[in-house]
């Protein structure tokens, strides 16, 4: 009996070896394994790995136009011209001017069918007329983003602090303030940069019993054609 069932063991542990080294190997296509970093198919995988838009050393012109988007009396569409220099791919300086066009907004006709309100010369409001603004940008963030999974488009997200003046009517005061953009950049050269900016300064309070000069904040956001000049 003893050596009946050392013989069983013995074929049983031959033929599982045997089994096993007949079994045939699967093998997957490359890009159907996981790894640790997935990435899409792109035709041209070099657009993912490496910067394809460089700022340093470079000009950066740009074209906007956007709408004021805190004053109670005065819609503001600015319109207006943008000039960068980028010192390096984070630092940036430059000039930012623009035009800009007022409305009345329709809290005005409200308030003046108010008791007492006729009084208030919403005439006399000042309007704001432009703005010429030195600033300085700092771009922390450069990526990249594919919304087909065929085609990579750059984007930077950047801070600025900026100040300059800002005309009025018949009035100008020192304007200072910081802002948030983000650019999407299609090539080398071209993009769309959209523009969220706080701007401080003084202006006249035609509200109050004896006009006077009161500190405001007016948020604007703008939209813009982005047109690097190619480096010399």
């Amino acid at each position: 009996m003893k050596y009946i069932l050392t013989f069983t063991f013995i074929v049983s542990v031959v033929m599982l070896f045997t089994s096993a080294s007949r079994a045939e190997m699967v093998e997957f296509p490359q890009e159907e394994l996981s790894r640790e970093s997935v990435l899409p198919i792109f035709d041209q995988p070099e657009a993912v790995k490496k910067r394809t838009v460089p700022f340093a050393d470079r000009y950066q012109l740009e074209g906007f136009a956007g709408m004021g988007l805190s004053d109670p009396f005065y819609n503001a569409y600015p319109v207006g011209i943008e000039a960068l220099y980028h010192l390096n791919d984070i630092h940036a300086a430059g000039l930012r001017v623009a035009w800009v066009a007022s409305s009345q907004t329709s809290y005005v006709p409200q308030i003046q069918q108010l008791p007492n309100a006729n009084s208030i010369p919403f005439a006399s409001a000042p309007s704001m007329k432009y703005f010429a603004l030195g600033e300085y940008e700092f771009t922390p963030y450069y990526g990249k983003i594919s919304l087909t999974k065929q085609n990579v488009m750059n984007l930077s997200i950047s801070g600025t602090v900026f100040g300059g003046a800002v005309g009025m009517d018949a009035e100008t005061s020192p304007g200072f303030g910081v802002g948030l953009n983000e650019r999407f950049l299609f090539t080398r050269n071209l993009g769309i940069k959209i523009d969220l900016r706080a701007m401080f300064y003084q202006q006249t309070d035609v509200v109050v019993i004896t006009p006077a000069k009161r500190n405001v904040v007016n948020l604007f956001l703008t939209v813009g054609a982005v047109y690097f000049l190619p480096q010399l």
